[in-house]
């Protein structure tokens, strides 16, 4: 019997993996256990190990974290989930330790299971995301693992650059069309009635991470975003940042925009897969600097506005705006955006992308032989 641990330490990352977690969970020949850890369970993000549960999954090991965002906030949370992730994989003593994307915790976590010896499995390698400490992370993480499985062919190209022979790299798609093709449709009103979200004539959805590598982290952008929001006549459904350094700021101007501006404005920390989605499909457009609005949302066909270097170097899966962090740039793709429907371009990708096979029963195929 083949044994399988998962790591998960936020809610997009669990986003993507969710579907493959079921998937492993059943199969009779594997036994998979999932560490749950960092800001999943913490209130200030919203607490989203309680989303894990109601999917009907059940973590085998809780990891807390300090969540800081001082200066070596995230070298001591790195060096924490070393610490305690190894504990775990001690216990377990997994077969292969499988990883998704370029978080410090996935990367505290990867050097624990090269460290033991355990054989690790990356997916979402070789992308690029040159504004964000994240990058060379997700490298150093597809550096540790053995076996690959990217979203993009021109992932799949970069992973066997790094020296990867070809039958250990597979580009299986973005994990996220699981989510979109498996997610409930829902109207305006059941929306609203799930989120209390008000809808008018301008509805945006915004999410906005620290810049890890700008030495302001990105508030230049924030700010003139929300100066900008001020001026124009919109409903904004604001999500919680990430836990990089810098977010509890970030959370700060948030919430007391939200103040100032309610009820046009509504502030809720982590929406959860299914009614994000649904954000991204019923708002008229997604903003902010997330990796969400370069892949989900072009695949489920939104207008998306990407703000500053955060995202600089990711291929996108569709027709994306981006923008600089000054004042009118962002007021400029805003007020195009509002006068505009939804992009053509993105609503024919998306069909392209549905004629796709899962992902996870791509990856759960080639497990099923891998020895």
């Amino acid at each position: 019997m083949k044994k399988f641990t998962i790591f998960t330490g936020t809610r997009a990352e669990y986003g993507l993996l969710k579907y493959l977690i079921k998937a492993l969970t059943i199969e009779k020949d594997f036994e998979t256990n999932l560490i749950v850890a960092a800001s999943h369970l913490s209130p200030k993000f919203g607490e989203t190990i309680n989303e894990i549960k109601v999917d009907g999954i059940e973590p085998s090991f809780y990891i807390p974290l300090r969540i800081d965002s001082e200066e070596n906030g995230m070298c001591l949370q790195t060096a924490d989930i070393m610490i305690e992730v190894s504990k775990v994989l001690k216990e377990l003593n997994p077969d292969y330790l499988i990883l998704l994307g370029d978080r410090f915790e996935t990367f505290g976590t990867a050097a624990a299971g090269h460290l033991l010896g355990i054989k690790i499995i990356h997916i979402h390698g070789g992308e690029s995301t040159l504004g964000a400490i994240d990058d060379k992370l997700r490298h150093a993480i597809s550096q540790l693992s053995t076996l690959h499985f990217t979203s993009a062919k021109v992932h799949k190209e970069r992973v066997e650059k790094m020296g990867f022979p070809q039958d250990k790299v597979f580009n299986v798609g973005p994990m996220a069309i699981d989510g979109i093709l498996n997610t409930i449709e829902l109207n305006k009103k059941e929306f609203s009635r799930k989120t209390n979200f008000i809808f008018g004539q301008n509805n945006f959805l915004v999410t906005f991470h620290p810049e890890t590598l700008s030495s302001d982290l990105g508030m230049e952008g924030l700010d003139n975003l929300l100066k900008v929001l001020k001026e124009i006549d919109c409903n904004i459904l604001f999500t919680s940042p990430n836990a990089d350094k810098g977010f509890e700021l970030i959370l700060k101007k948030i919430k007391a925009f939200v103040i100032e501006t309610k009820p046009k404005s509504i502030f809720i920390p982590s929406l959860g897969q299914e009614l994000y989605l649904n954000a991204l499909r019923l708002l008229d457009c997604v903003i902010g600097n997330s990796s969400s609005g370069i892949v989900e949302a072009p695949l489920i066909g939104a207008n998306i506005i990407n703000i500053g270097n955060r995202q600089e170097g990711r291929f996108r899966f569709g027709k994306v705006i981006n923008v600089n962090k000054n004042y009118y740039s962002i007021k400029n793709a805003i007020n195009n955006s509002v006068s505009k429907s939804r992009t053509i371009d993105n609503k024919n990708n998306f069909s392209e992308y549905k004629k796709l096979r899962s992902p996870s029963k791509a990856i759960l195929d080639v497990l099923r032989n891998y020895d």
